[in-house]
């Protein structure tokens, strides 16, 4: 049984059209059959385009840069460590019982020199030579004293003990050792160095109790001995020498013949 085909319209007018018709009857208008209606292609639009996320790579510039910079800053540390220890020379750090350290370099300073075995010993303008000869010189500081010494020969520690011993016992009474120096040294020269306590004997016939450093260290033929002595001040002072630091400087800035 055929199908019935389906009713149509005018698309202009909306008149019903007559089968096979290809006008309107009403208006004239044309009308296209299914055949003769042009086909259209509907293409799709693109999908939108998402940006590419971005790659963060180095530039070989910066890369190279880096590693200057590590070689450099390498470099200065090195530097610095061998700096320090060249400027240690041959002095063996020292943590226990040790001689004291002058930090501040005194503003103005005077200097004697040995004739006989050519060192010099710097000291602060402020100090007197109270005596000088070709083999020394005697300085009066502000508390004390200072004698340095040079002789031909002698190891630094008998040297040491002989200047002690030889002490005139009417003026240097109950004489005791208190401390060893480690890290005693005279210029660049490591020595030998001891800290004592005594009472000296003054001329009004008062016994003052005072400290005294002696230091000894040879070089080339020659021994040098500085004798170095305050009113103790036990409390106040590294090992009881109020001019502990002055006395240290002066065997620090000691030059050799």
């Amino acid at each position: 049984m055929a199908t019935a085909a389906p009713a149509r319209y005018c698309g202009r007018c909306g008149a019903p059209l007559a089968p096979g018709a290809t006008y309107c009857g009403r208006c004239g208008t044309p009308v296209m059959t299914a055949a003769a209606a042009p086909q259209r292609a509907y293409t799709y639009a693109p999908p939108p385009p998402y940006p590419t996320p971005p790659q963060y790579k180095l530039a070989p510039a910066m890369i190279a840069g880096g590693l200057v910079l590590i070689l450099i800053v390498t470099a200065v540390v090195v530097g610095a460590f061998a700096a320090a220890q060249f400027a240690a020379g041959t002095h063996v750090p020292c943590t226990v019982n040790c001689s004291p350290k002058f930090v501040t370099p005194l503003p103005e300073e005077a200097s004697f020199r040995s004739t006989a075995y050519k060192f010099q010993v710097n000291y602060s303008s402020d100090w007197t030579v109270r005596d000088h000869d070709a083999y020394g010189v005697t300085l009066g500081t502000k508390l004390g004293s200072v004698v340095v010494t040079g002789s031909n020969g002698g190891r630094p520690d008998k040297v040491l003990e002989s200047a002690v011993s030889n002490l005139p016992s009417t003026k240097w009474q109950d004489v005791s050792l208190v401390t060893s120096l480690k890290g005693a040294h005279l210029g660049d020269q490591d020595g030998v160095g001891a800290i004592y306590s005594a009472s000296l004997v003054g001329s009004t016939q008062t016994a003052t109790k005072v400290r005294f450093a002696v230091i000894a260290a040879s070089r080339g033929g020659v021994t040098v001995v500085v004798f170095a002595v305050d009113p103790a001040d036990a409390k106040n002072s590294p090992n009881g020498i109020p001019e502990g630091q002055a006395f240290d400087y002066l065997c620090t800035e000691f030059i050799w013949g």
